[in-house]
């Protein structure tokens, strides 16, 4: 199942906002101290049609939340541009973290490498 996001032409509102939840399989708190010991994470997005990126590794703001329950999120947020929503269409969004080292955070080890998230489902944006 994909992850729907609509904007406008021309808008830079809403911000392009992804949750990190707690699968399961991560515990998201270690993840986020892993987060803030990477530089790199950026946003990409490419024209679905044509395979054209329209976005090539934008910085994105990781937001620490709490909701009315009182519980803990952390946000990925991608704050756009006028000129990347000038055209109309349908594009694919990822999310690429970029671990330099080697992270270890209370015993669980993140590897070198790039991890690209939404891992599951793909992130469809359309700019009517």
């Amino acid at each position: 199942m994909s992850q729907v996001f609509t904007i406008n032409k021309g808008a830079t509102l809403p911000k392009l906002r992804m949750e990190l939840i707690q699968d399961g399989r991560h515990d998201f708190r270690k993840f986020y101290l892993a987060i803030q010991n990477t530089n790199s994470i950026t946003f990409t997005m490419k024209n679905l049609e044509t395979g054209i990126v329209k976005i090539a590794k934008a910085p994105v703001e990781v937001v620490y939340d709490i909701h009315s329950n009182c519980e803990e999120k952390y946000i990925l947020q991608y704050s756009w541009n006028k000129r990347d929503t000038n055209e109309r269409g349908t594009f694919i969004g990822h999310f690429h973290i970029n671990f330099n080292d080697n992270i270890v955070v209370d015993g669980m080890t993140f590897p070198k490498g790039e991890l690209i998230v939404p891992i599951q489902d793909e992130m469809i944006i359309n700019i009517n």
